[in-house]
C-alpha cells in the first residue's frame, strides 16, 4: 500500500511537471509570435515587402503543416535530442512566418487586443478542462459528434455569406469554428494534465506545445478578417482624399482669380 501511495505521488509530481512545461514553451512561441507579428506591423518597409511577397507566407504556412505532420507520425523524431528542438522551432517560425501576410493589413493595437483575448479564451478552457468532471478522453465520441454538428452550422453559414452577401453570417461562422477548436483545446488539455483514460507522455511535451500553438493559430486567425475588414472602413479612401484635395485647389485657384481682378 505504502509503495502504491509512493508511486502515486511521484506520477502526479511528474505530471504537473510535464503539464508545467507545456504551458511554459506554449508561452514562449505565443511571446515569439507576438514580437514579429509587431515587426510586421510597425515597420513600413518590412510591411510593405511582405505584401509584395505574400506567396512565401503561403509556402512557409504549407512547409510548417507538412513538417508538423512529420513530427506527430514519425515518433522518432520527437524523441532524438536536439533533432526534436531544431524540427518544433522550424514549425513555430514557419507559422509565424506564414500568418505575416494576414498580419501586415491589421493595426497593431487591434493584434495585440486579440491576441490577448485568444490567449485568454484558451486558458479558460484549458482550466475548465481540468476542473471538468467529463472525461473528454473516454467519451471523445460525443466529443466528435457535437463539433460534427456545428460543422454543419459553419458550413451553411458560410454559404449564406459568399452567396447572399450576409456579413454577420461570417461572424457567426467565426463563433462556430472557434468553440469547435475551444473544444478540442479542452481535449487536448486533458491529454496533457492526465488522470484521463488517456494521456500524452511525459517526453511528447514539444508535442504537446506544438497542439496547443496550433490550436491558438487557428482561432487567431479567425480573427484577422473582422480586424482588417474594420480597419478598412475605419480608413478614408483614396477617392475621397484626392476629391477633397481637388476641390480645395479649385477654391484656391477661384480666390487667387478674385483677387487678382479686384486689384485690377
Amino acid at each position: 500500500m505504502q509503495e502504491r501511495r509512493r508511486r502515486l505521488r511521484a506520477y502526479r509530481k511528474s505530471r504537473r511537471k510535464f503539464s508545467c512545461t507545456v504551458y511554459g514553451i506554449t508561452l514562449a512561441w505565443l511571446v515569439l509570435a507576438l514580437t514579429q507579428w509587431l515587426a510586421v506591423c510597425l515597420l513600413k518597409d518590412f510591411r510593405d515587402n511582405v505584401n509584395k511577397y505574400y506567396w512565401i507566407s503561403l509556402i512557409f504556412f504549407i512547409s510548417a503543416m507538412l513538417l508538423f505532420t512529420m513530427f506527430i507520425f514519425i515518433k522518432r523524431l520527437r524523441f532524438v535530442l536536439c533533432l526534436n528542438w531544431l524540427l518544433s522551432l522550424l514549425i513555430v517560425e514557419f507559422l509565424i512566418l506564414g500568418l505575416f501576410a494576414l498580419s501586415a493589413p491589421t493595426d497593431w493595437k487591434n493584434l495585440i487586443a486579440w491576441i490577448l483575448i485568444c490567449a485568454l479564451m484558451t486558458s479558460l478552457f484549458i482550466l475548465l478542462a481540468s476542473i471538468l468532471p467529463q472525461d473528454l478522453t473516454l467519451n471523445v465520441v460525443i466529443l466528435f459528434v457535437v463539433a460534427f454538428l456545428i460543422l454543419s452550422i459553419t458550413v451553411f453559414m458560410s454559404m449564406m455569406h459568399k452567396i447572399m452577401n450576409m456579413s454577420y453570417s461570417f461572424y457567426a461562422y467565426m463563433v462556430c469554428i472557434g468553440l469547435i477548436v475551444l473544444m478540442f483545446v479542452m481535449y487536448h488539455a486533458q491529454t496533457i494534465n492526465g488522470g484521463r483514460f488517456a494521456e500524452m507522455r511525459l517526453r511528447d511535451y514539444l508535442l504537446a506545445s506544438l497542439i496547443l500553438f496550433n490550436d491558438f493559430i487557428i482561432i487567431y486567425m479567425l480573427t484577422i478578417y473582422p480586424q482588417v475588414i474594420n480597419s478598412k472602413k475605419s480608413t478614408p479612401s483614396n477617392t475621397t482624399d484626392s476629391y477633397h484635395s481637388k476641390d480645395r485647389s479649385y477654391e484656391e485657384s477661384t480666390t487667387t482669380t478674385e483677387l487678382v481682378i479686384n486689384w485690377g
